[in-house]
């Protein structure tokens, strides 16, 4: 009976498991398909049964996933912002990592962020709603924009308390920094669809933080 038992219990969480799978790789193909959706035709236009229909899924399917769209389109900005957490040092209170190395991982996964993880396209999705839906500008500013510059202040306070940098105000000093990076990495991408990385990114990121270190660092 235990035997029987143990099997069954292994029966119910390898289901268990398998469901898990299925439901994660419908939610990761519906926002494939409403990526696509939002980015080509915009967020008005974005239907919820064409986002189901390209994902291959039911509808109601779909809305388990997302309750509605405004929610979809939040989870896909979600998912592009991961890309920042995901590249920065997990510990930078240490020594390990000097400070010119964390702020370019900062830099490039801000530049993965908007290029390969298409923000600066979503960005000009939410740009072109706000007249008719100002709730997503408002979402994008606070969870994205201001969120990041919040973690790049909290980066810059450990490396003040390391000693790498003067003591000053982190706030503006992480939209100094930012500000810098998005001359060349935002704004011109934001007003033309065909802007790519220029060939001498590197040697831009480089200058920024060269700047931003002659009036911070020690």
């Amino acid at each position: 009976m235990s035997g029987i038992g143990q099997l069954g219990g292994g029966c119910i969480l390898g289901l268990a498991s398998y469901r898990r799978s299925v439901s994660e790789t419908k939610r990761a193909a519906i926002l494939k398909a409403a990526r696509e959706n939002f980015l080509n035709g915009g967020y008005s236009r974005a239907a919820m049964a064409d986002i189901a229909r390209d994902a291959d899924v039911s509808t109601a399917t779909l809305y388990k996933h997302f309750a509605s769209k405004d929610a979809l389109f939040a989870a896909i900005v979600e998912d592009a912002c991961t890309t920042i957490n995901n590249l920065m040092p997990t510990d930078i209170k240490g020594q390990g990592v000097g400070v010119r190395e964390v702020l370019r991982r900062f830099a490039d996964a801000y530049v993965e962020q908007q290029f390969d993880h298409r923000m600066n396209e979503l960005l000009r999705v939410v740009i072109a709603e706000v007249p008719t839906a100002p709730h997503l500008a408002n979402a994008v500013y606070n969870d994205g924009v201001l969120a990041r510059y919040e973690q790049l202040r909290t980066t810059l306070d450990v490396l003040v308390e390391r000693g790498d940098l003067k003591s000053h105000n982190t706030h503006d000093g992480a939209l100094h920094l930012g500000g810098m990076v998005k001359e060349f990495v935002v704004w011109p991408a934001l007003f033309s669809s065909r802007f790519e990385k220029p060939a001498d990114l590197d040697a831009k990121i480089d200058s920024c933080i060269d700047a931003y270190l002659k009036i911070y660092g020690n």
